[in-house]
């Protein structure tokens, strides 16, 4: 009986501490400049749609946000761009990944793209390549907020890159090379 005691909290104290473990997603840091050169677009738009699905062979959920393309900042112009993610919910099934972004319809974004499958594209650096737009309500100036990236661990992001909120025009020159 002793053994079975110890053996129910050994294997709770286990479950426990593995628990913690899962979760954070551990990504290599980049800053806003390296985003900037392994991206093959960086664009400013609203995200126009969101759609979740499963692929052909039932197994994987994806989720596709459309976004309206307001400004291309390098590339060449786009019109639109489909970025698509794994995970998602489709009826009853979540597919949870973490670190994985979220959508929200109407959402004013800053972009940074790297090609993906099907005329697709995936976001830079994982979940990093994605900043919100905030607008001054009597200005209307832009202004870009750094992801607050929820559920992820950045390797080697250095203690002075702490998100922060920066004008559009300076941040697009900062990331490009204009400064």
């Amino acid at each position: 009986m002793k053994r079975i005691v110890l053996f129910l909290c050994a294997s709770i104290l286990f479950l426990a501490f593995s628990a913690g473990i899962g979760l954070a997603t551990k990504i290599e840091y980049r800053s806003p400049r390296e985003l900037a050169d392994e991206s093959s677009h960086i664009v400013r738009g609203r995200v126009e749609r969101v759609q979740t699905f499963w692929n052909r062979e039932g197994t994987k959920i994806f989720t596709e946000a459309v976004i309206a393309v307001d400004e291309t900042y390098k590339g060449a112009a786009l019109h639109e761009a489909r970025v698509l993610q794994l995970g998602g919910i489709v009826g009853h099934v979540n597919m949870r990944v973490e670190g994985a972004l979220a959508w929200r319809l109407e959402e004013e974004v800053l972009l940074f793209l790297e090609p993906g499958m099907q005329g697709t594209f995936n976001i830079a650096g994982f979940s990093q390549g994605k900043y919100e737009i905030e607008r001054d309500p009597r200005t209307n100036r832009a202004f870009v907020r750094s992801p607050g990236l929820s559920d992820t661990e950045l390797v080697g992001k250095p203690d002075g890159a702490a998100p922060r909120r920066i004008g559009l025009g300076d941040f697009i020159d900062e990331v490009v090379g204009r400064r």
